[in-house]
């Protein structure tokens, strides 16, 4: 989980292998062994990599549902008060419309 996790993500971001290893400080053969599912990185790293990817570390691990798909395009967005409050109208809307 954790080792498509890192390459969607940072496919979705733009970025090389390279690049996230060296926003981390680690070397390219450490990142490329997560990203292979040879190695697991340590908690802290984790964190780590979740911050430089921007996603929560929860999500990264796979420890989370489906909402975090929806929580990481609105971070992703970097949405304004003003969006918030739009986005936040439309999802009642969708429910108290939406027949069960």
């Amino acid at each position: 989980m954790l080792k498509d996790r890192l390459k969607t993500i940072r496919l979705q971001k733009g970025l090389t292998m390279v690049q996230v290893a060296e926003k981390l400080g680690v070397s390219y053969p450490v990142y490329s062994q997560w990203e292979r599912g040879k190695r697991t990185p340590k908690e802290e790293t984790i964190q780590r990599l979740a911050e430089a990817l921007e996603v929560t570390p929860d999500y990264l691990a796979g420890r989370t549902g489906d909402l975090d798909d929806i929580f990481n395009v609105i971070r992703e967005n970097n949405p304004s008060e003003e969006d918030k409050k739009e986005i936040i109208k439309l999802i009642k809307e969708y429910f108290s419309n939406k027949v069960i």
